[in-house]
């Protein structure tokens, strides 16, 4: 049997899977991606969308709350780390300075959190950002709701509309995505590296 019969046979298993674990796995996938996942859902809900049409709108559903909760859980942790540790950290991050960029973010927050739940920039990382700067909760979800709304609908809707014609365009989009989210995070990553070297030597002092 060559690979091609292989791949088929795990096409065929994964397009007969019952729908609750289809439900199951979009919702994993969703909560855990607002959190620490680097694996986004949108690939499980194309090729939902595409061989369940008829589930379209739960599919949706579930993404769009599934990854909601999962960021407020990012902002309830973030919060809850910034105000337990908020004398260790001013020690490291001038507290006027972080005062003004939580001042900043008040009131810009809803654009910067609108456009991440919409594009490619990881959203788990202004749900943590916004909880530890105490971004107004409700401000938060509306704007998260919205713009996971609009992802995941406009999404689902292309899949439904252009099936397996747009199934390739969206990887495509998908993967250009991920290697620009990497290069986000890479300046982030070297800045909590140095970040933590610099705590330790001077805890060593």
């Amino acid at each position: 049997m060559i690979l091609s019969d292989y791949l088929n046979l795990i096409y065929e298993w994964l397009i007969n899977l019952p729908i609750y674990v289809w439900i199951i796995t979009i919702f994993l996938l969703s909560f855990t991606d607002s959190i620490f996942s680097p694996i986004p859902p949108d690939p499980i809900l194309i090729i939902s969308t595409t061989y369940h049409p008829n589930y379209l709108w739960l599919f949706i559903f579930i993404c769009i709350l599934a990854s909601y909760l999962g960021g407020i859980v990012s902002y309830l942790l973030a919060n809850k780390i910034y105000t337990k540790y908020n004398s260790f950290i001013h020690k490291f991050i001038n507290k006027e300075k972080f005062q003004k960029i939580s001042k900043e973010f008040s009131i810009r927050g809803n654009y910067i959190i609108l456009l991440c739940a919409i594009t490619f920039i990881p959203y788990k990382v202004i749900a943590w950002v916004a909880g530890f700067l105490e971004y107004d909760i409700s401000q938060f979800s509306i704007f998260s709701i919205l713009g996971r709304a609009f992802r995941y609908s406009l999404l689902g809707i292309l899949c439904y509309v252009f099936e397996e014609n747009i199934t390739s365009i969206i990887e495509t989009s998908l993967t250009i995505s991920n290697y620009l989210a990497i290069l986000f995070l890479i300046p982030v990553i070297l800045f909590l590296a140095l970040w933590i070297k610099k705590s330790k030597s001077q805890a060593n002092l």
